[in-house]
């Protein structure tokens, strides 16, 4: 529910299981087509008011202080009390976002990246960059994506907002909830009556100020509050938690939107949706979270969608600290047959998450916490040989807030938790935390942190995939640190904050969440961050196929020739990476995307290898790139070096192209995080492993 600055919302969710609950199978209620959005003037922030605004919440968070007496606390069994040593993260990126323009909170921040964009969606605005901090438009009021669409939803601007970028389609979604009755009595909002509306959009090219779709999906029964997506192959998945009227609490909520139809642009696509409170164990779920895929390797044929929470032991009935995971089975032959099931209890180390509010600096005025839920994502990969998923919530450790993180992971025989940890390295705060896994299985981590002496700040941590288990070896780092406190007296603060992977790279992590800059009421501000683990390389090597005259042709290029995807990922180099280059084409008549049209100087897509010995069976990391007329390998936007998520040290560099022979470095080639690491094929034959006998002199 939108969260506006007089009122305080608290989303009390049960949610329920198994497939006896009624199956709703409904096709959008609405659907068009816009003009290209950066041809639609953008409606000013603040412009869309609703009436609710100015009415008390009746489902306000419980204010309570920190526990801090040890009796009373269960010890954390995974706690981190330290920070990782680690100094290997950089700041690649690091910009000011969309601002409380609109006088509500909390910001319900969100955002996610793409190969060209960063767009960021809050409430009650959204604002698109490239991604280096130039904005391309915005920052306008949400409903400017739903403008010209009619219905009865037209006018309104409710909040609860979700971007996602789908890698496989190389597609964008965004959403919000529409709540067009409120119930007034006495001229105040006290509800909302049915139907209620969830707004999506799907961009109809990897452009995000291009066309849209526009969908409408309807809710008769209850009221779909704090909705979280996920991408899955069969759908768009949500998770929502269901209010009578927009008043008491009923259902938990499971839908699956048809992403098939709605990539096309089809009005017939459909929403399966399941209100969980007659499942079978329903009672005891709350505030789900639904699967959300990254990476460019498919879940196994037929998956379904994963949803998860967890459960304190302090609650009754509750035996253990757990998780407990569902799956969301849709049928789209016969979506009546669709099931919703608990499939798996996964116990965890022990945790207590009674967390109070969170001091500031200046003020009495506390923070709210949200540690009763997982935070935004559940993030899921499939490394081939396991798959992954990870996520995080908040809990209390000797008195102050920190953050427990969980990789579950399912190597063929179910899931089970293969490691957790619980990051406390102080005693500051930390809270409001996104996690995000990489396309190498290292993990980062953002969050909030404050104290009574800390303002309110975003910082980062992470982990390499072989690090010890539980441990967040990376020094923690600070994207913006805050210099104020918010004094407002609901407290309210974030309700969710993202972190998200490049899909250009796979091992750049994007943040977004907010800050305070200035104490007062209610003035926060948002912040985007890139950060790196990794490591980079500015790599020149000359093919002979096509090399002329001291440069290479590009005729493969010119000739519309070049595929969007890297060409890497069958035998014998199987490279299961996601790079990709966009297919937006404004003249097809040529057969030649843009991008390339734009980069006349690319030859072709090239493989880098890096390995820490000589033999293949050393391989660590594999990336593709483009190699350019002169030589320079360039990663898949055509400038930046090709970024590897491996740890410093000295590695081997091999370069394959599909048409020639593999070349490798003489000697090891020394990494480091802080600095680009150069290495020149083209100078000499002592340049090459095997020196003349390796390569040929042009």
């Amino acid at each position: 529910m939108k969260k506006i600055l007089p009122i305080i919302i608290l989303c009390l969710f049960i949610v329920t299981n198994h497939s006896f609950a009624q199956v709703v199978v409904r096709k959008a209620v609405g659907f068009r087509i816009t003009k290209p959005l950066r041809d639609i003037p953008g409606i000013p922030v603040g412009s869309v008011k609703r009436p609710w605004k100015e009415v008390p919440n009746k489902f306000d968070f419980t204010h309570s202080s920190m526990k801090t007496n040890s009796t009373l606390l269960e010890p954390d069994q995974a706690v981190q009390s330290t920070n990782g040593t680690t100094a290997a993260s950089k700041i690649t990126e690091n910009w000011e976002g969309v601002n409380n323009l609109n006088e509500v909170l909390p910001p319900d921040t969100d955002g996610d990246v793409g190969i060209n964009n960063y767009f960021q969606m809050i409430n009650s605005s959204f604002q698109i960059w490239d991604k280096h901090g130039n904005s391309l438009y915005g920052p306008f009021d949400n409903s400017t994506i739903w403008d010209g669409f009619d219905g009865d939803w037209t006018g309104t601007n409710d909040g609860d907002p979700i971007v996602l970028y789908d890698q496989e389609a190389d597609r964008w979604l965004v959403s919000q909830f529409s709540l067009p009755h409120p119930i007034i009595f006495f001229g105040i909002v006290i509800g909302f009556s049915p139907p209620y509306y969830e707004m999506i959009a799907i961009s109809k090219t990897s452009d995000p100020t291009g066309e849209w779709y526009q969908y409408a999906f309807q809710y008769d029964d209850y009221m779909p509050d704090y909705p979280h997506l996920g991408v899955w192959p069969d759908g768009y998945y949500m998770s929502t938690n269901g209010f009578k009227d927009g008043q008491t609490f009923k259902s938990g909520q499971a839908t699956c939107f048809e992403r098939d139809k709605m990539l096309q642009g089809d009005p017939n696509a459909r929403m399966v949706y399941i209100a969980t409170e007659n499942v079978t164990n329903g009672s005891e779920a709350k505030k789900m979270l639904p699967s959300d895929w990254d990476g460019a390797v498919t879940p196994p044929t037929g998956s379904p969608n994963y949803y998860t929470y967890y459960q304190d032991d302090s609650d009754s009935d509750v035996p253990d600290d757990r998780l407990r995971l569902w799956e969301f089975h849709v049928d789209w032959n016969d979506p009546n047959n669709s099931t919703f099931t608990l499939v798996n209890t996964l116990n965890t180390d022990a945790f207590d998450s009674n967390v109070g509010t969170i001091p500031q600096p200046d003020t009495p005025q506390e923070l709210d916490n949200l540690a009763d839920r997982l935070m935004f994502r559940l993030q899921y990969r499939n490394f081939g040989d396991y798959q992954a998923m990870v996520t995080n919530h908040t809990v209390n450790v000797s008195g102050h807030a920190a953050v427990r993180w969980y990789e579950m992971r399912n190597t063929g025989s179910g899931w089970s938790i293969y490691q957790q940890g619980t990051y406390s390295p102080d005693n500051d705060n930390r809270w409001m935390g996104s996690i995000a896994m990489d396309g190498y299985g290292n993990i980062g981590l953002e969050y909030s942190v404050s104290s009574s002496t800390t303002y309110p700040s975003l910082r980062y941590t992470g982990r390499f995939k072989d690090d010890p288990l539980g441990t967040m070896t990376i020094t923690e780092g600070t994207i913006i640190a805050g210099s104020g406190s918010q004094t407002h007296s609901a407290g309210r603060w974030g309700d969710y904050s993202t972190m998200t992977v490049d899909p250009n790279d796979d091992a750049t992590f994007w943040a977004t969440n907010e800050y305070m800059q200035t104490t007062s009421s209610a003035d926060w501000q948002t912040r985007i961050g890139a950060v790196s683990f990794g490591v980079d390389l500015n790599l020149k090597v000359f093919l002979e196929g096509s090399f002329a005259s001291g440069s290479m042709t590009t005729t493969l290029n010119s000739s519309g020739y070049l595929p969007i995807h890297q060409p890497y990922n069958t035998a014998p180099w199987n490279h299961n990476g996601g790079e990709l280059v966009s297919d937006l084409d404004e003249t097809p008549a040529n057969g030649t995307p843009d991008f390339y049209e734009n980069n006349p100087d690319i030859v072709d897509w090239i493989l880098v290898e890096l390995r820490t010995g000589t033999d293949a069976s050393t391989k660590v990391a594999q990336r593709s790139g483009f190699v350019k007329s002169d030589g320079t390998v360039v990663g898949p936007d055509g400038t930046s070096p090709l970024r590897f998520g491996v740890k410093e040290r000295s590695y081997y560099i091999v370069v394959s192209h599909r048409n020639h022979l593999p070349v490798m470095s003489a000697n090891p080639v020394p990494f480091t995080n802080a600095a680009v690491t150069n290495y020149d094929f083209t100078t000499g034959s002592d340049k090459y492993y095997g020196g003349t006998n390796a390569a040929k002199q042009l």
